[in-house]
């Protein structure tokens, strides 16, 4: 059998899992590497992170099929640029069906990961059912925090890039290797 590749994203590229919605009659399935070609390459953990949320809330709200991506509503605490981005290509969440998305980055629950906007705290719903997804602890830290801050999108000298890249691509093993449900608090939302 033949091993899966990875390009320099860390994507694999053959037998990728998807993130599987459908519209209508029609399947849809998205790989991370799908995520990176339309948020692009400096938003390569957004694209871990939002694969894996995706995965888990799919999981969680509709386990027996796909969800129908007209019909899922989103609240989002973090609206930076990638995960933006790719609720734009999966849910449309920008033009189509911008009137179920609302970022909400005030009065989040505290013991959710800070960003630099808001906080990591995502709100599912789908058919009746809502769901709260935040990463674990050990991932969206202040290291985290200062490291994008500083040198995204692509500031300071090679040397300096090399090892930030080192660190995005670090942190997006460590996102992809684990298993979404373990990767994520969740609640469920009266």
């Amino acid at each position: 059998m033949p091993m899966q590749q990875s390009n320099p994203y860390g994507v694999q590229t053959r037998h990728a899992p998807v993130v599987a919605l459908k519209e209508g009659d029609c399947p849809l399935a998205f790989t991370r590497e799908d995520f990176i070609r339309y948020a692009g390459p400096d938003q390569i953990i957004a694209s871990a992170l939002m694969f894996q949320m995706l995965t888990c809330a799919s999981s969680a709200l509709s386990p027996d099929e796909p969800m129908e991506r007209n019909e899922v509503k989103l609240q989002v605490g973090f609206p930076g640029p990638g995960v933006t981005d790719i609720i734009e290509l999966v849910l449309r969440g920008s033009t189509r069906n911008a009137h179920n998305i609302t970022i909400k980055t005030e009065g989040l629950p505290m013991e959710t990961p800070e960003a630099l906007i808001g906080r990591f705290y995502f709100e599912f719903e789908y058919r009746g059912r809502r769901i709260a997804l935040w990463p674990v602890g050990g991932y969206f830290t202040e290291e985290f925090r200062a490291q994008v801050k500083q040198f995204q999108p692509r500031k300071g000298d090679d040397a300096t890039q090399e090892a930030y890249q080192s660190f995005k691509h670090g942190m997006v093993a460590k996102l992809m290797a684990a298993d979404p449900s373990a990767l994520f608090h969740m609640k469920i939302v009266a």
